[in-house]
């Protein structure tokens, strides 16, 4: 006697095999989507931190011989009108720098009368929208920071003519487009 499956016997059983071959490809589809979030996430993590670097800010601070702690200078408020073409905006900054040793600081002072000439010739020649992202806050501080060293190189001082001598970098105390 044969035991030949019944055809209700073969029914049950194709459709007992069709459900766990779904569930396979619904874990495998699963994973794939797990993996493929994973690496995307990652990737979006290693640009935002790369971003986030000195160089996202438009400057890459160079070598500093240091003289001692840090000393920070603040300049008066500025004021100026923007360069927008056809908008009237203007721009209230506040300015400190971060200096190297007290004696930068005294030469910095006696050469305030440059530096914010040229700070405020510099601010001026830029727009709102220059101004408005980070990259252009960045860029804007790398040029403060060039205009100190160049105003200190300018120095009669003994000692000053090196422009990257003591000035490490420029900190905004207000920054206000209206």
């Amino acid at each position: 006697m044969s035991t030949a499956p019944a055809p209700a016997d073969a029914a049950s059983a194709a459709a007992a095999a069709a459900p766990k071959k779904k569930n396979k490809k619904l874990l495998i589809i699963i994973a794939a989507v797990v993996v493929l979030l994973a690496a995307c996430g990652g990737a979006a993590a290693f640009f935002l931190m790369k971003k986030n670097g000195p160089e996202a800010h438009g400057k890459e601070k160079p070598p500093v011989a240091r003289k001692g702690p840090s000393v920070y200078t603040p300049l008066e408020p500025f004021t100026v009108n923007l360069a927008d073409p056809s908008l009237d905006h203007y721009l209230q900054i506040g300015l400190t720098y971060e200096l190297y040793g007290a004696d930068v600081e005294a030469e910095l002072k006696a050469q305030m009368p440059l530096l914010r000439s040229r700070a405020l010739l510099l601010l001026t020649s830029k727009t709102s929208q220059e101004l408005a992202t980070p990259e252009g806050k960045g860029k804007l501080a790398g040029e403060l920071v060039s205009l100190a060293r160049a105003a200190l190189a300018s120095s009669k001082a003994p000692g000053t003519q090196n422009s990257e001598r003591g000035v490490a970098d420029v900190h905004f105390s207000s920054f206000i487009i209206q």
